[in-house]
């Protein structure tokens, strides 16, 4: 019925992840990281990327994530606070709210949750300042 664009995907070159958090990996704590990252183990706490975030079939996240770039193929049990693009894809699932420019969700995958659609989030933020300086 639906049929997924590629084009409406983020390119994420595989060969250019700069941080892996493995399958037999478990972090509680709060990660802050720069470029692309890749998870595929169990991390509690809180998650903050300058990039792009993979999310492994068989990782479990339970924290709030920001990124600019997300793809879901594992758990998310918190909030997502993503720039551009969210892709949840069929063996993905997120149980929480999420705030986006783009959502895609594939087909079979799960998502318990509100959405924000931003339009962009620059200029969101832009109209915030502008709000804030005005007072």
């Amino acid at each position: 019925m639906f049929q997924r664009k590629d084009a409406n995907t983020f390119d994420v070159n595989t060969d250019k992840i700069d941080t892996i958090i493995g399958k037999n990996t478990k972090i509680e704590g709060n990660i802050s990281s720069q470029g692309t990252m890749r998870i595929d183990g169990l991390v509690t706490g809180k998650v903050e990327v300058e990039g792009n975030l993979i999310v492994g079939e068989n990782s479990k996240i339970e924290a709030d994530v920001k990124a600019d770039n997300i793809s879901v193929s594992g758990e998310i049990v918190g909030n997502l606070t993503i720039k551009n693009q969210v892709q949840i894809t069929s063996t993905g699932k997120v149980y929480g709210d999420i705030e986006v420019q783009n959502l895609i969700i594939d087909e079979g995958a799960i998502f318990d949750g509100k959405c924000k659609m931003n339009k962009k989030a620059e200029k969101n933020a832009e109209t915030q300042q502008k709000k804030k300086d005005v007072k």
